[in-house]
């Protein structure tokens, strides 16, 4: 089908309705699951990517929450509506708003266009023949709820990446593919107090909003995992440089540089960028599958185009994303307790690298291919629970990939790894009893300096508890800005045996905060278990 483009209206965002393929190289495991859904042969980036393996291991559960901030979602599609979201505190026709969260009889999600509690999409009747709206702005949030969750394994249809996520259907834009930021504002207000853990955002428009971003991070620092699309080509037919000319909201960023948000451009079937995706390093985080899907669409009579049920082939970023959004469904099915930090960083820091295939790009394409088979390699998701743990008392414990419980010495070392103390799993005294304890956890690379109470020298973390003493404050500076002595923590003398002193740091060539922490995403692969 051909991808048709927008028109601009006044303060609007605009869907870029062009609505990739991965080299994976190591399998999960030599187990796969193929679903029985019939239109599968279709979905080919499914294939591309190796999904049966990682679906061997993991197919996704009920209790993650994708929020589609879309156009709407047809919650009554035989392929979604089993993963269509319940808002289980509230009662249906009564009137009312039993849990107290501003919105009557939200069953499903909201309609913030319509300010109605039915988030599917509303068009007007034969509103085609009367050129009064766009096909692809009608079906485009069903199709994306497909893409990240269609229902897998079910004899019907397609299969999503996640096979059980539910869907969080909320509406901001219309028939037209257009909308306000208020309106998304308070779609990701709604999105975060009703407990999504992942927002997807297949939209972009060209004005800056202060508002828009706040709420981005609001959404992020209470730990909802952010995905949106980096756009498509402009009415002209070029595609963006991001650096250059920005778009929203893929490129928000915290106030404090934090990324908190994962931008999403798109690749052809060479494993090339798709040549209708914007880029660049400043916007774009990964690349992923975004051109020619087959999906699922709205069956309306009098819009004969949709099919029946099923429908394509669209391509674009807008696709790009759900596939980024049902990985991380699958992340957080199988590991509840890792944080959108961790789940986001999983995910950059476990890609394929494919600017030698696009070299006139090298550099804008963020960490480069999405590659889901390496992501659950390097968390270990596959076999055993990891994460926070803690019996009847006070203390928490790292549960490390070997069964064992490391310890955090203080609470500065603590915070150098989790933000906050949501997601501790509470086991009983016997099953903590039985974890073997594997030592202490050392500050994590990159995040701090370290100074030893007798000791005046300055140190930087390197993996593995390796101190590297850093000479000059000079250097501390280069490192961490003017500010580096608020990085310093102290560590008593005694815990000083858990860390191993390394090489000088002579010059700030010789190291980089900010590749040291992000090649250390977890406990795990500090201690080398991994």
């Amino acid at each position: 089908m051909m991808r048709r483009k927008l028109m601009r209206l006044n303060k609007i965002l605009i869907i870029f309705f062009v609505f990739s393929l991965l080299f994976v190289g190591n399998f999960v495991s030599a187990q796969e699951l193929l679903p029985n859904d019939p239109h599968y042969n279709k979905q080919w980036y499914l294939e591309k990517l190796n999904m049966p393996q990682v679906w061997a291991e993991e197919t996704g559960k009920n209790t993650v929450i994708i929020a589609v901030i879309d156009s709407g979602v047809d919650i009554s599609h035989p392929d979604l509506r089993d993963n269509i979201w319940v808002n289980q505190k509230e009662i249906l026709g009564n009137g009312l708003d039993d849990d107290n969260n501003g919105y009557i009889d939200d069953i499903n999600g909201w309609d913030f266009v319509t300010n109605t509690n039915d988030p599917s999409p509303k068009y007007d009747k034969n509103c085609l023949a009367k050129n009064t709206c766009i096909e692809e702005a009608i079906l485009h949030g069903t199709f994306i709820a497909g893409v990240a969750a269609a229902i897998g394994n079910n004899l019907q249809g397609i299969t999503g990446m996640s096979w059980r996520t539910k869907i969080m259907p909320l509406r901001v834009l219309n028939q037209n593919g257009a909308g306000n930021t208020h309106d998304v504002i308070a779609a990701i207000n709604y999105a975060v107090n009703n407990g999504a853990d992942i927002i997807n955002l297949s939209f972009v428009g060209d004005t800056y909003d202060p508002a828009l971003g706040r709420a981005l991070e609001n959404a992020f620092k209470a730990g909802v995992l952010i995905v949106a699309a980096a756009g498509n080509e402009d009415f002209e037919g070029h595609t963006l440089n991001l650096d250059i000319n920005k778009m929203y909201p893929v490129c928000h960023q915290g106030t404090d540089g934090e990324n908190i948000i994962i931008g999403v451009a798109a690749s052809d079937q060479n494993n090339k960028l798709a040549h209708f995706s914007n880029h660049g390093s400043s916007c774009v985080d990964v690349v992923a599958p975004g051109q020619d899907f087959f999906g699922v669409v709205i069956n309306d009579p009098q819009i004969k185009s949709f099919g029946d049920y099923y429908g394509g082939y669209y391509s674009g970023t807008s696709l790009a994303a759900p596939v980024v959004s049902g990985l991380a469904a699958l992340i957080k099915s199988f590991s509840p307790f890792l944080t959108n930090k961790e789940i986001r960083d999983a995910i950059l820091n476990n890609t394929d690298n494919i600017d030698y295939l696009n070299p006139e790009l090298a550099g804008k394409l963020g960490m480069g291919l999405i590659n889901p088979v390496k992501v659950f390699q390097s968390l270990k998701i596959i076999g055993g629970s990891v994460g926070l743990v803690k019996g009847s008392g006070p203390t928490v414990y790292y549960q490390a990939v070997d069964s064992k419980r490391y310890i955090f010495p203080a609470e500065t070392t603590y915070l150098s790894w989790y933000d906050d103390f949501k997601n501790i799993r509470q086991i009983s005294d016997a099953e903590l009893a039985s974890l073997a304890i594997g030592g202490n956890v050392t500050i994590r690379p990159g995040s701090k300096l370290v100074k030893i109470t007798s000791d005046p020298k300055v140190y930087a973390v390197s993996r593995g508890g390796v101190l590297r003493w850093v000479e000059t404050e000079a250097i501390a500076r280069e490192l961490y800005g003017e500010r580096w002595a608020l990085y310093v923590v102290d560590i008593s003398d005694a815990f000083f045996i858990n860390y191993n002193l390394g090489e000088p740091i002579k010059t700030a060539s010789d190291f980089d905060p900010f590749i040291e922490k992000n090649q250390v995403i977890s406990i795990d692969i500090d201690k080398g278990l991994l």
